[in-house]
């Protein structure tokens, strides 16, 4: 009979170790999915996930951003603009969002867009000019036709 016992208690406690091994680890929260995809530069596996995290909250700023360094590495640069655009909408005070808009305009070669932002921002920010001047990768649209006749109008 005690041998009947220990055999039952040792397949209860087995089979409730196999149980735990092999029980589903719970799926990462969609914000830690897209972490791991992004610093894995995986953009393609990350972006509908971030999209799907600013659709379900819009409000975020930092989601926007996220959103936006997605687009930006995919170079898809008019939606990363539009995206970093709405971060910094919802925060003002986000000067990496202000930079990367300026910078997706360069990448996409969008003198004009960049012109227009420019224009906006100089009377937020006056200093901006000199800001943009400072930075190499502007060197190429700051010297358009659109920019300078922009610097000429201040």
């Amino acid at each position: 009979m005690k041998n009947l016992i220990f055999t039952f208690l040792v397949w209860v406690v087995s089979a409730m170790v196999s149980a735990s091994v092999f029980a589903e680890t719970p799926a990462l929260k969609p914000i830690d999915q897209y972490y791991a995809h992004a610093s894995a530069s995986e953009w393609a596996e990350a972006l509908p996930i971030i999209r799907s995290l600013v659709e379900a909250d819009p409000s975020m700023p930092s989601r926007w951003f996220q959103y936006g360094t997605c687009l930006e590495a995919l170079e898809l640069y008019p939606g990363a603009i539009s995206a970093f655009k709405s971060a910094y909408e919802l925060d003002s005070t986000d000067y990496g969002a202000q930079y990367r808009i300026f910078k997706n305009y360069a990448l996409a070669g969008d003198a004009a867009g960049f012109v227009a932002f420019a224009r906006a921002e100089v009377l937020k920010t006056p200093g901006i000019i000199e800001l943009i001047a400072q930075r190499q990768e502007f060197k190429e649209i700051t010297s358009s036709k659109a920019y300078q006749e922009f610097l000429s109008q201040l």
